[in-house]
């Protein structure tokens, strides 16, 4: 791998940057204007979600907006960022390289741990760049006008429907009034970490009177914290491995450090007033090296250490808690860990004024792949390590392992939208989705040819065939390719009972096709597996209801029911044959409800009141819910010979999550302003279910069937019960400017990492923790700088893990304390 690279886009920044800084330095004729604060206030924000632009506070469901202005104040730049900032939203947290599990609600039956792997990681978020759904949302969050989070299912809104919730970034749009320059970079260095750099500049021009181009381009050079050493310091000289990329270095410093460089161009049409075209293009390539957080050693070797036994070991370690192996900003690992990436997206967009609707139209072709390496030390030993030559103690050579994700399809969306004065309101759309998704993981172990060789005659091509031909020392494979072809008619009617009385009634019907083909191989041939499968359903439907009153001129009173769907999937577990009861071969069989799991849904019930009180001084907005969880889609495993696990998906028991959501902005004076946010959630499973991967065979009653029961009252894990966020700003004009400074406050308690199968069942917790965040800005004219801080305290709080079977855990931290100035320019 090389760790530096320079594609076209990359090398374009260079000149855009150049030219950019000389353009700010050379250009002193810009007018005078009014010294202002840039509102940040959520109420004010227009937002689109509700299917029309209105404010936040005129929308009866529970929707926020962070405008441009706050995102950069909290340098969110990323998603991770983003969900870390929110209290309804919860993700561990890990390095940019790894995907991760979200939660949102409490809707959530997956680890939150570190993971190489996204067919382990679950997600009941819907993610838009404008109007294309995507299903995982890597683009940075540059020349962004605002982010949107709608909370519960939004499928009688949005084409491509939601589980439990929506984020939507919205991009600025070309302009055709006037040329605008911005440039921004930002400085910083976390602890133990190099200076890191993030910088973007953004172009409006208008060409004509109806013709605008709109680019932008921004590159992130972060120069990482944490440190990588290749063997665990418990090995012996004649136990280390030999290190990776180069054999003849064993420490690699800030080895978690990331380069990405993206951007959008954006052609408007606009021949008329009534009608316009965009164009857009965005690019996005990213290469996220090495994992944050600390490796610790393991339990025996601690016990050893202190002369522990027994009880006494297990009373004082688990897994969790020994001593780090170096310090808390050291993993280990003997390969080099990355995540190369790229993303690209192309769209057409029409709007069209018609005199009774708005006709908007667009159509999109994505593209994101990820390809990448990860350490497999503790794994290939277990796996392995019983074959002569590739045991601890036979060979200085480690297994690793690569992944190639590929996610693309086209994704159209017409919606009509009702532009009358008169009682009825509607949206009415049309949606159609053709994806592709090809997840494919294999493990190598260098010499593993020659050692299977030698011990047992393997013949890598007599084996495998043409089915992985030149796999050279790969032990196992993973092929899960799946199309989808989705289309869907959606729509919301609203009627104006009153002057004070909306009704809104909402349906989303669709057709979906669902075609699976996974492939597994590995060299022992217990888990070889190839089973194809097509689900195919017609006329599935899910509806919508909401009633909102407006009970002054500035409080808004609702209520809600509201339904969401996420599509099902296809296993790779296999039959295996065993000795029955009369000693004659037999063979389980794998159930149909264990090979192809189904669709889940949701049923959201929520009351909620948002508003002004105080004069016009406090916004606030409050809801309870309640969501039922049918069908569950939870992650369960067929162990074959005992040790190799088939990982995979079932349907377990339906589940019930509820709680209270709370956010508010007060100003207490006109240069004070306090903002306070808050979540809880309550969220088990509401019954007992069990789930077998065989069939039972009469002649063998007493085969296990590998089947696993969950209890009624077992959390589901995933979420803190309580997260709170505070703040207060303090915003003054000066003589010759103007200055503000701002403290963030972030609460998160105890968050389990885990679901529990029954309601006492022992599920590692995470501890609570709260973190700081300080700023300070003077601005004058078209120019404004900030130094800020994060994580003002230092605080060392555990937000996930990953395990290494047998090889210490790696326990992830958030990010130390980070100090950085940023610097920003605006032309007109």
């Amino acid at each position: 791998m090389q760790t530096h690279r320079k594609t076209p886009l990359a090398l374009m920044i260079s000149g855009i940057l150049l030219s950019g800084t000389a353009f700010a330095q050379e250009n002193n004729e810009s007018e005078e204007r009014e010294n202002k604060l840039k509102e940040q206030d959520i109420e004010i924000i227009q937002v689109s979600g509700s299917g029309r632009m209105a404010t936040a506070n005129e929308i009866p469901m529970n929707i926020t907006a962070v405008g441009a202005a706050e995102l950069r104040r909290k340098n969110i730049t990323d998603i991770k960022a983003l969900i870390a900032d929110s209290v309804e939203i919860s993700s561990p947290g890990n390095s940019n390289r790894l995907a991760e599990s979200v939660t949102v609600r409490g809707l959530n039956v997956s680890p939150v741990n570190a993971n190489n792997l996204e067919q382990f990681t679950r997600t009941t978020v819907a993610y838009y760049l404008d109007d294309t759904p995507l299903p995982n949302i890597g683009y940075r969050i540059k020349d962004v006008n605002r982010v949107e989070k709608l909370l519960g299912p939004q499928g009688t809104l949005y084409g491509g429907g939601s589980l439990g919730g929506t984020i939507r970034y919205i991009t600025n749009q070309p302009d055709l009034v006037e040329f605008s320059f911005d440039a921004n970079t930002s400085i910083y260095q976390v602890k133990d970490g190099g200076l890191s750099h993030d910088t973007d500049v953004v172009f409006n021009v208008p060409l004509s009177d109806t013709v605008a181009i709109r680019a932008s381009i921004a590159h992130l050079d972060d120069a990482g914290y944490t440190d990588r050493i290749t063997s665990p310091t418990y090995f012996t000289d004649e136990q280390k491995r030999i290190p990776n990329p180069n054999p003849n270095k064993e420490l690699y410093e800030d080895d978690d450090w990331e380069e990405t460089t993206g951007g959008k161009i954006a052609l408007l049409w606009q021949p008329t007033d009534e009608f316009s075209v965009t164009l857009s293009h965005v690019q996005q390539d990213q290469l996220a090296h090495g994992t944050s957080g600390a490796s610790r050693v393991t339990v025996d070797y601690a016990c050893e250490q202190e002369g522990l036994e027994g009880d006494a070991c297990d009373n004082k370690y688990s897994r969790y808690n020994t001593p780090f192996q170096v310090n808390d900003h050291t993993i280990v690992a003997t390969y080099e860990e990355f995540s190369d990436r790229e993303l690209t997206l192309d769209s057409i967009d029409f709007n069209w004024e018609l005199d009774f609707a708005t006709l908007h139209s667009s159509t999109s072709y994505f593209k994101d792949s990820r390809e990448g390496q990860a350490d497999y030390l503790g794994y290939g030993l277990v796996y392995y390590g019983w074959i002569p030559g590739l045991a601890l103690n036979d060979t200085n050579e480690s297994a690793y392992i690569t992944y190639d994700n590929t996610y693309k399809g086209l994704n159209h969306e017409t919606r009509l939208t009702s532009t009358g004065d008169g009682p009825l309101s509607w949206i009415v759309g049309l949606y159609h989705t053709d994806t592709e998704r090809r997840l494919i993981f294999s493990e190598f172990y260098p010499g593993f040819d020659q050692a299977t060789a030698d011990f047992y005659g393997f013949d890598r091509q007599a084996w495998y065939g043409d089915t992985r031909p030149g796999s050279v020392d790969e032990g196992y494979h993973e092929n899960f390719h799946n199309q989808y072809q989705e289309t869907a008619l959606f729509g919301e009617l609203t009627y104006a009972v009153t002057d004070k009385l909306d009704l809104t009634f909402g349906a989303r019907i669709f057709n979906y096709d669902d075609q699976n083909d996974p492939l597994i191989v590995d060299y022992t041939g217990l888990t070889n597996s190839r089973s194809t499968s097509r689900n195919k359903e017609n006329g599935e439907s899910f509806f919508k209801f909401n009633a909102a009153y407006q009970m002054t001129d500035d409080l808004l009173a609702y209520a809600t029911f509201s339904q969401g769907f996420r599509r099902g999937g296809t296993n790779g577990f296999k039959n295996i044959t065993i000795t029955d009861q009369n000693g004659d071969e037999a063979t389980l069989e794998v159930s149909d409800e264990a090979q192809n799991y189904e669709p889940d849904s949701t049923d959201n019930y929520e009351l909620g009141i948002k508003g002004f009180l105080l004069d016009h001084d406090l916004y606030m907005q409050a809801n309870i819910y309640r969501i039922e969880w049918n069908n569950v889609q939870t992650y369960f495993s067929q162990i074959l010979d005992g040790v190799f696990p088939l990982n995979g998906t079932t349907n377990g028991p339906s589940a019930e999550t509820q709680g209270f959501e709370f956010s508010s902005r007060y100003r207490l004076t006109d240069d004070i302003t306090l903002r306070y946010a808050t979540a809880t959630v309550d969220a088990e499973w509401a019954e007992t279910g069990e789930a077998c991967i065989f069939e039972p065979v009469a002649s063998a009653p007493d085969a296990d069937l590998q089947c696993r029961t969950w209890e009624k009252g077992g959390q589901l894990g995933g979420a803190p019960e309580w997260r709170h966020n505070f703040g207060v700003s303090y915003e003054t004009e000066l003589e010759n400017g103007y200055m503000t400074a701002n403290l963030d406050g972030r609460y998160v308690g105890e968050t389990p990492s885990d679901r529990q199968d029954f309601p006492d069942a022992d599920v590692y917790t995470r501890k609570s923790y709260t973190l700081y965040n300080a700023s300070v800005s003077y601005g004058r004219d078209d120019w404004k700088v900030s130094l800020w801080v994060n994580n003002l305290t230092d605080k060392r709080a555990e937000t996930s893990g990953q395990t290494d079977l047998g090889q210490g855990w790696r326990t992830i931290f958030v990010r130390p304390r980070t100090v950085g100035v940023n610097f920003s320019y605006t032309y007109y």
